[in-house]
């Protein structure tokens, strides 16, 4: 990998810049980056202009010495009052958490009215780990504690612990109250052309469905392209559009 901007990420650099990418066409605001991981991130968009505040449930990765960063846990509450920030960047972070629903609702809480999240996850549903999946039923690798050492093995943050589809995602976003803006990939994947003549197999099949089947399978989401052949990851860029009907505690909180 030929990484030109200091500290190394630990997502793909594909994923970074297309997030650069689709910042860099935003106008500039307060943004929370977490998990910030080593910090790369938030450092390209503090140079772009963007004032920048660092999350993390573990600060030993974090590697930008004129950044601070505060430690947080999406699985639960984040050390910020309700709609500081104008943006929120969460990076491969969703699917490491044990409730990343509370997650989705800890950014709703945080964001300005308008306010945009960006978030990537693994593309679940691309033909490659559809495949894997019937094969394998599984998802993710789940490695063993002799595999990982048990140290690693106690920290369960770095692995893939939900695995989250699109529906799913979209699903409980809107329900939160934010609307999916765009949809990107991080790259092409060369080798799942060999898998095309699946997928025209999966497409005519779906062909014979009902119009209420397919929308309770939401194909026209899971048979676009994005997905369907679409890279190892999914980046969504949405907008809070409405505010939470439950009633917030006193934190800011709703319950």
């Amino acid at each position: 990998m030929n990484w030109t901007y200091g500290a190394i990420p630990l997502a793909r650099d594909e994923i970074h810049d297309k997030v650069i990418e689709m910042m860099g066409k935003e106008p500039r605001g307060r943004v929370l980056d977490v998990p910030t991981g080593t910090g790369i991130l938030a450092d390209r968009l503090r140079k772009m202009g963007f004032d920048i505040l660092c999350c993390d449930i573990n600060p030993s990765y974090f590697s930008i010495s004129d950044l601070e960063i505060e430690i947080g846990d999406l699985n639960q509450s984040l050390p910020y009052p309700p709609e500081s920030f104008d943006f929120i960047t969460c990076v491969e972070g969703l699917e490491h958490l044990e409730n990343p629903f509370n997650a989705l609702r800890e950014f709703h809480r945080l964001l300005k009215p308008g306010g945009k999240v960006i978030l990537s996850l693994p593309n679940y549903l691309n033909i490659e780990r559809r495949m894997k999946f019937l094969i394998t039923g599984l998802f993710s690798k789940i490695p063993s504690p002799k595999i990982l050492g048990k140290d690693r093995f106690d920290d369960l943050s770095m692995l893939h612990l939900t695995p989250l589809t699109y529906p799913t995602l979209k699903l409980v976003t809107e329900n939160l109250g934010f609307k999916i803006l765009h949809i990107e990939k991080d790259k092409k994947k060369k080798r799942m052309k060999w898998l095309l003549p699946i997928v025209w197999g999966i497409k005519f099949y779906c062909l014979f469905w009902s119009r209420e089947k397919r929308e309770d399978y939401h194909l026209n989401d899971t048979l676009s392209s994005p997905i369907l052949m679409g890279g190892n990851t999914l980046i969504l860029l949405a907008e809070k559009v409405t505010m939470l009907t439950s009633k917030p505690t006193r934190d800011g909180r709703a319950n």
